[in-house]
């Protein structure tokens, strides 16, 4: 089965004259167990922000009749202009003979092939708006760190969670539909260790202050916090809380 091409919407091969665009490399990204992602794009928009979007592909399956998700890239001069956001993410995809849900391991696997083209300096930004990321957003909404939560951990995890912004709180009004996580990939190692102090304290005093989530939070979250705080401690060479950040 062959993915509809609706508009101005081309397979990633066809609309992209530059062979070494991350696009292209995305397309056909091995996402899971013979599961890979097929990438439409469309033309540049004002700005420069490229929408595009990804099937799954299997060859058990076939090619999902929707995209797992729809996004923008945009590739600036600067680190800060270098840049993909993921506008919405499907929990389930329709294929021949119904409908099936995205596991776990595969959602874990599309964060990190976006998060591989995001250059360093850069960043990835995700919605959490959707039904799919509602335990994040309930946990962003109790005070959880970003890295503590589903889609910030696969962000950290991934490379892109040297720092993080919740633009439901930075950009606006929690009620104005902007829920969004930016996760920052790092210019090298010297700026993930100075970036690290920070997340580091924050997520040790998360782990004081966990049991006053809901306890369907905490089953989350505090194994999240657990590793970051593990990946963090070995970046800056120590074993036990030493920093007290304000």
């Amino acid at each position: 089965m062959t993915p509809n091409q609706p508009g101005d919407w081309r397979a990633a091969a066809e609309m992209l004259d530059d062979s070494e665009h991350p696009l292209r490399a995305l397309d056909g990204a091995t996402v899971g167990q013979g599961v890979m992602l097929r990438v439409q794009v469309a033309p540049a928009g004002r700005g420069g922000k490229r929408p595009f979007r990804a099937f799954l592909e299997s060859a058990d399956l076939g090619t999902t009749s929707a995209p797992v998700f729809t996004a923008l890239h945009h590739s600036g001069g600067s680190p800060a202009h270098q840049w993909l956001e993921i506008t919405d993410f499907a929990a389930s995809v329709p294929v021949e003979g119904g409908d099936v849900e995205v596991p776990e391991g595969i959602d874990i696997q599309i964060l990190q092939a976006l998060a591989d083209i995001v250059p360093p300096g850069g960043h990835l930004i995700a919605e959490y708006a959707s039904m799919h990321r509602r335990t994040t957003a309930r946990a962003l909404a109790q005070g959880v760190p970003p890295a503590a939560t589903p889609l910030g951990g696969m962000m950290f995890a991934a490379g892109c969670g040297t720092a993080f912004t919740d633009w439901r709180v930075a950009g606006g009004t929690a009620g104005d539909g902007a829920r969004k996580l930016q996760g920052y990939r790092a210019f090298d190692t010297g700026h993930e260790a100075r970036r690290a102090p920070q997340m580091l304290a924050a997520l040790e005093r998360f782990m004081d202050t966990s049991a006053e989530l809901d306890w369907d939070l905490q089953l989350k979250c505090r194994p999240l916090a657990e590793a970051a705080i593990t990946v963090l401690r070995a970046r800056l060479g120590v074993l036990d809380r030493v920093f007290e950040v304000n």
